[in-house]
């Protein structure tokens, strides 16, 4: 993955903009009480919101422990 340390980066601009997007579509389909659909290893699976909110944080705090 291209990381960059300096918070006024594309990259890092680009990188907080997705997160802040997956964010919204979880709350979105908690909202509307409805599952996330991604594609993994060659098939889609669907998330519920609270699975995917706890993918995204261990993804994020993995992320953060390699940096």
């Amino acid at each position: 993955m291209i990381k960059s340390s300096h918070p006024d980066s594309l990259i890092a601009k680009a990188d907080l903009a997705f997160v802040e997007a997956c964010r919204k579509v979880i709350e979105r389909a908690r909202l509307s009480n409805t599952e996330i659909v991604i594609w993994r290893d060659g098939k889609m699976v669907e998330l519920s919101p609270d699975e995917a909110t706890r993918e995204l944080e261990a993804n994020l705090a993995k992320r953060e422990s390699l940096s």
